[in-house]
């Protein structure tokens, strides 16, 4: 595809491009063993505006609701994303699509970075890394779903990178943080189960209670998932510690 109309918006480009564009992927998906690169969706059509599909909503929402702007309150992120599924309220839709695009975008380049710079560590029952303050971007990785996109990607890329110990990494869990808040000291952590599970299914929950009894670590469990914590930046390496302990 020419470099000047995959720069354009899907609805600008050359009619005869777009035609071809799904034969395109499908080939790109056979050649690199991307299974899930097309998938099935409902779409929604605006008069003679670009179908969306159902999966455009929820990138747009996430996006919106996750934002990493330090003027807009947990509230009116929340508010945005609930307008944005408005037929009245189209602009915002395409404001949540570009910023989820810019997301994933930063995620792409964050997995590469990490894997480049070595960052994922092996503990023995468990992989474990931490995205650093001031890395680029590290402000978008403070939120939960994020957090936890930037862990599934890494895990299946670590895996899928890994040369004689791949048949190991396959069964072993990753526990990632990030920085959540600099004045209190906080950081945000999850657990997310091997890439070998067939039916992912986190037992995180209960081995980070434990980990915070045992160490008298600063742990909240603020979030409906009880995989996804946030702790103080000071006792996460003992909390690491502990982990290994009971999970090994």
């Amino acid at each position: 595809m020419p470099l000047l109309q995959s720069k354009q918006l899907y609805s600008s480009m050359d009619l005869s491009i777009r035609k071809e564009l799904p034969g395109m992927l499908s080939k790109m998906a056979t050649d690199h063993q991307l299974d899930a690169l097309i998938m099935p969706s409902f779409t929604l059509v605006h008069g003679y505006r670009t179908k969306v599909q159902a999966a455009d909503y929820v990138y747009a929402m996430l996006a919106l609701l996750e934002t990493p702007m330090q003027d807009k309150k947990p509230s009116d992120c929340f508010l945005d994303a609930a307008y944005c599924l408005s037929r009245q309220n189209k602009n915002l839709l395409s404001e949540g699509i570009q910023s989820a695009k810019k997301f994933l975008s930063s995620l792409f380049k964050t997995v590469q970075s990490i894997l480049d710079m070595k960052q994922v560590n092996n503990a023995g029952p468990f992989l474990y890394m931490f995205v650093q303050e001031g890395t680029v971007d590290y402000k978008y990785y403070s939120k939960p779903h994020a957090l936890s996109l930037l862990a599934m990607f890494t895990l299946k890329a670590y895996v899928a990178s890994s040369i004689g110990s791949r048949t190991r990494n396959l069964s072993k869990p990753l526990v990632a943080s990030a920085p959540l808040d600099a004045l209190a000291e906080t950081c945000l952590m999850i657990g997310i189960p091997p890439v070998s599970e067939v039916i992912p299914r986190s037992f995180f929950g209960k081995a980070f209670e434990q980990a915070a009894d045992k160490t008298g670590s600063r742990v909240r469990f603020d979030y409906f998932d009880s995989s996804i914590v946030s702790i103080h930046k000071a006792d996460r390496h003992k909390f690491i510690d502990a982990l290994y302990y009971l999970l090994m």
